[in-house]
């Protein structure tokens, strides 16, 4: 094996020369994936001008240097480097002030996030439910202790207050 499996990068053979000229590119390989920000996942042929070091998310019908490699990382190093990102990668985007998470082939900005923990409890799993709100009548006192009762119990079962 010459690259690691899930970012790609080099490795240094036993007995290679010039070791560092691999670990350097392993480096910047780092640099470029974790944390990863990129100007933007529309683009679809490369900027004229990129600036130093930065990294966009190929959009779709991709041309020029690009061609073929929609979704992926291109990076502007004074040449591209593109990289298909692994599954599961988060990225910051930008130019839509979103993370964006990799998975299933497409970039997406809504997070698959399976409920919330806190000190660990386990909270916010249920989607959400309607809480009817106090529709007028004579006795509002009445309506509005009901609609409480309604978010309370809510509040509850979601593991956000206890009894």
């Amino acid at each position: 094996m010459t690259v690691t499996t899930r970012l790609g990068l080099p490795l240094i053979a036993t007995g290679q020369a010039q070791k560092e000229l691999t670990h350097n590119t392993a480096i910047h390989g780092l640099d470029r994936l974790v944390h990863l920000c990129a100007e933007s996942r529309t683009l679809s042929v490369p900027p004229a001008l990129p600036a130093p070091d930065t990294t966009w998310i190929v959009g779709t019908d991709a041309a020029g240097a690009w061609a073929g490699h929609t979704g992926a990382l291109a990076h502007w190093d004074g040449a591209w480097v593109i990289a298909p990102p692994p599954e599961g990668m988060l990225c910051w985007i930008a130019d839509e002030a979103v993370l964006a998470v990799f998975g299933g082939g497409v970039w997406s900005a809504a997070l698959p996030v399976a409920g919330l923990t806190i000190g660990g409890a386990v909270m916010l799993t249920e989607p959400p439910v309607a809480i009817e709100a106090p529709a007028g009548g004579s006795v509002i006192d009445i309506e509005a202790r009901a609609v409480l009762a309604s978010l309370l119990s809510y509040l509850r079962e979601q593991g956000l207050l206890t009894s």
